[in-house]
């Protein structure tokens, strides 16, 4: 089911995973065909949420960011522009990516995650780690900014072209257009286990998750709550989520399977289909196909407040204009 595999750069990256959604959606697999076609339209920082809404604006929600006359912050998420493709969110600062390409950050700039690199080209995907930021050019080059106190902006001079990145605190990850998981930052504790060939990768501040080509989950890092425990009987997954001590996956049935210590119910996930999953630390955040955003958590954490009627895009957007 899932050996479809990917070509030389994030075009080829993106070719197979619409190829593979077609097939899914063939075999009646409608939501985890939605998901490998949908860009990153939700996310999450420690104590704000935000999401592409279906007509391109950028909606947050939660704790008012801390600010003091020592922290230099870099516009609103409001003030984003309202042709944005994908988000991605750090600590308290996010990066957004518009349709032609341009990476757009606001929010806390107080070791210059928010400081885009002059005369960066028209990029293909974005994320943050708390406190910094990386980009993918068109050519499968990343480029990394911000809080480099652990070398996690120090990308390898010999890294081949990546089809998508990670990062969480101190660690900066890589999957490249030939499957391989690249880390590097704090040291080698969450290197990826040796011969591992993936299609989606996830990550918490100690623990890792990846996607086979065959739909298999592996987890490695810290097990201090069984987030390693991969259930044995999963089924094909399509993506995956690393909480602060527990593993998410989204199957090919568009269900949610979680693990380990989740701070929520597990019950409350059943019978609800997905077509993206997101973890926020603690909480546990999906999206529905017809694009309702739910999440699971405690009921006083300010990212749990989801604006009423909020519907974030769920219906593929094509690749920035600007990469054709």
């Amino acid at each position: 089911m899932f050996d479809v595999w990917f070509g030389a750069l994030r075009h080829g990256y993106r070719f197979a995973r619409m190829l593979q959604a077609d097939v899914l959606e063939e075999r009646g697999y409608r939501p985890a065909a939605q998901a490998l076609r949908l860009e990153p339209v939700v996310a999450c920082g420690y104590w704000r949420a935000l999401a592409v809404a279906a007509d391109g604006r950028v909606v947050e929600w939660g704790r008012p960011p801390h600010q003091n006359q020592n922290t230099p912050h870099v516009r609103k998420p409001d003030q984003l522009p309202r042709d944005v493709l994908a988000v991605d969110a750090g600590a308290e600062h996010y990066l957004a990516l518009t349709r032609d390409g341009r990476v757009v950050a606001c929010g806390d700039n107080s070791v210059r995650q928010c400081n885009v690199p002059v005369g960066l080209p028209s990029v293909e995907a974005v994320a943050a780690g708390a406190y910094h930021s990386l980009a993918i050019t068109p050519e499968g080059r990343v480029v990394a900014w911000g809080h480099n106190d652990y070398g996690q902006c120090d990308v390898p001079s010999d890294l081949p072209p990546v089809a998508a990145v990670a990062a969480n605190y101190a660690y900066s990850f890589a999957l490249t257009a030939e499957g391989d998981v690249v880390v590097w930052g704090a040291g080698r504790g969450l290197d990826a286990p040796p011969d591992l060939k993936a299609v989606a990768i996830a990550v918490s501040s100690r623990h890792a998750l990846a996607v086979t080509p065959e739909g298999r989950v592996v987890a490695w890092g810290s097990n201090s709550h069984g987030q390693l425990d991969v259930p044995p009987d999963l089924l094909p997954v399509v993506a995956v989520a690393a909480g602060h001590s527990y593993s998410a996956a989204l199957t090919v049935t568009g269900d949610i399977v979680v693990w380990g210590r989740p701070f929520f119910p597990r019950n409350r996930l059943l019978g609800l289909k997905a077509v993206a999953v997101v973890a926020c630390g603690i909480p546990l955040l999906a999206v529905t196909p017809e694009g309702r955003v739910v999440i699971w958590g405690h009921s006083a954490d300010p990212r749990c407040a989801v604006p009423p009627g909020l519907k974030v895009r769920v219906t593929p957007s094509g690749m920035p204009a600007g990469n054709a």
